[in-house]
């Protein structure tokens, strides 16, 4: 080896691979501060959807009642008939849960199906377009109980007419015999068992036995017999479609008169002895 070769400073050597990991760290760092700042985000997404979600729809419970609804919009009733608010029947009378928790089906204007449990007159207006109650935008909210989580409730779309400038709501329930105004937040923020006064009698629970949910006191989409609707009274038609009452909601600046209101009411659709059919 030649003499005049000069001889490499192994310190030398050593700066330079540090040098080269200095690079390499601040990338790491980078990298984990990315991925934190990722997972922060998702969690506190997570958090926020979690809490503007109802517990309801959390985590859905088995439910199946009716009642029959009215949708007054200046001046103008709302025409759940159309095929825009209609569902196929599917499972609908099944004692499966229901992918959806509200229905319209089988051609009826009136008759408003549920499918989950602890359900409120603002989650209805909501899914169909008229969001009186707040909570996630576009949605009832996210399931949390099956994977994968969390899963959009999306509303079923933004159908319902536009409401009237300045109007408020004014919500009454009745027959064709009478009606009364009810509270418009106890419409909107009460599940609506509490809000008509009635329990369904499908028990709402997720533990409910498969015959418990088929064969109800009343006997929600059941066909029984030879039994028709002219064969039964009143009350056995509402017990056999599990109705917990009518309701009807006019959006407008001023008061309805009594006169208006019972108008509507007295143009009630006539009940069936089987909801499955209708």
């Amino acid at each position: 080896m030649p003499q005049d070769e000069e001889q490499k400073d192994p310190t030398e050597s050593s700066a330079a691979t540090k040098q080269h990991r200095k690079p390499l760290k601040t990338w790491l760092k980078l990298l984990g501060c990315g991925l934190a700042f990722i997972v922060l985000a998702m969690g506190t997404y997570a958090s926020y959807i979690y809490a503007a979600t109802p517990a309801a729809i959390r985590k859905p419970v088995f439910q199946h009642y009716h009642f029959r609804m009215q949708v007054i919009a200046g001046g103008k009733t709302v025409d759940f008939s159309n095929k825009q608010f209609q569902v196929p029947l599917g499972q609908a009378c099944s004692a499966d849960l229901s992918g959806e928790p509200i229905h319209f089906h089988d051609g009826k204007s009136q008759m408003t199906h549920i499918h989950w449990d602890n359900m409120t007159g603002g989650m209805v207006l909501k899914y169909y377009g008229w969001d009186h109650v707040g909570g996630v935008n576009g949605a009832l909210g996210y399931r949390f109980d099956q994977p994968p989580l969390p899963q959009k409730v999306s509303v079923h779309g933004n159908l319902l007419p536009e409401e009237p400038a300045d109007a408020k709501l004014y919500v009454y329930i009745g027959d064709e015999h009478s009606h009364e105004q009810r509270s418009t937040e106890g419409f909107l923020r009460k599940d609506l068992e509490s809000f008509f006064g009635k329990k369904s009698n499908v028990p709402g629970s997720s533990e409910t036995s498969l015959l418990d949910r088929l064969f109800p006191k009343a006997y929600a989409h059941e066909d029984h017999g030879q039994e028709t609707a002219g064969d039964a009274d009143d009350q056995q038609l509402e017990e056999i479609n599990n109705l917990l009452g009518n309701v009807v909601i006019f959006s407008q600046k001023n008061k309805p008169s009594d006169k208006q209101v019972q108008a509507k009411f007295d143009q009630l659709e006539p009940l069936s002895a089987s909801t499955c059919g209708g």
